[in-house]
């Protein structure tokens, strides 16, 4: 289990989900009341940017705090996880259907991981639109889903669905479009932290009430439990606080 891998930025988490009050390494610092005229655009372009930096330093942070939970939650993961794809449906369109009707670019589908047990731990959707016919007899949605699976990877999975009117029924197909392997980095650029955060609590919860009642329970599960916790709570005071400061400077503005 990697923990020991991301356990500085676990200690460290609630100085770095909270923008300093000094960057560490400034590009620039704000002049005093008397240094106006040295305060150049340049200057001051330099220093804000530098600033701002710190929201990449906390996404980082944020996906190394997702890694180590990953790693702790992994044995409970794997009694409730449950296959990503189920067999194709009949009625599901061809991807050559797809992109003429919808415009939807067909990417890697034949990925081998596809028929393994996951938890899904977060997702997103869109309306498609129709191009070759009325939004009335035909519709679609976009759906990118994040999956953990057993062996601690996280892949994400894009389908299609699609409905039409044939007669008086509506019917329905499910299509796969895309499957690839992410890093916790890449996973948080298009999922929400406190989104997954809450399904991992979910899915620690579900697991160990499986495994004990299974009586399958881990020798360790107190040990990565108390781990596990003890995580969630530092993060929830950092976001907090990080809250709070964004919330006084809009007071402050306004």
């Amino acid at each position: 289990m990697a923990v020991d891998a991301t356990a500085a930025n676990v200690r460290t988490m609630s100085e770095d989900l909270k923008r300093p009050e000094q960057p560490a390494q400034p590009v620039a610092s704000l002049p005093g009341p008397g240094d106006q005229d040295q305060f150049t655009p340049q200057l001051a372009r330099e220093f804000f940017l530098s600033v701002l930096d710190y929201g990449q330093e906390e996404h980082e942070a944020k996906a190394g705090i997702f890694q180590e939970l990953t790693d702790l939650l992994l044995p409970e993961a794997r009694a409730i996880a449950q296959p990503i794809r189920t067999k194709s449906s009949e009625n599901e369109p061809s991807p050559e259907v797809l992109e003429q009707q919808f415009g939807v670019t067909v990417r890697e589908r034949s990925v081998d991981w596809l028929g393994e047990p996951a938890v899904r731990l977060a997702g997103t959707s869109r309306r498609l639109e129709p191009r070759i016919s009325s939004p009335n007899e035909s519709g679609g949605e976009l759906r990118r889903e994040l999956f953990l699976l057993t062996d601690g990877r996280l892949v994400t999975v894009e389908t299609v669905a699609t409905w039409q009117l044939k007669g008086s029924q509506r019917v329905g197909g499910d299509t796969l479009v895309g499957g690839r392997s992410v890093d916790h980095v890449e996973a948080l650029r298009s999922y929400d932290f406190v989104s997954i955060l809450k399904v991992m609590l979910e899915t620690l919860f579900d697991g160990a009430e499986l495994l004990k009642n299974r009586n399958e329970q881990s020798p360790d599960i107190v040990e990565r439990s108390g781990r596990f916790f003890t995580i969630i709570a530092q993060v929830a005071v950092a976001m907090k606080e990080n809250a709070d400061q964004l919330r006084k400077v809009g007071d402050t503005l306004a």
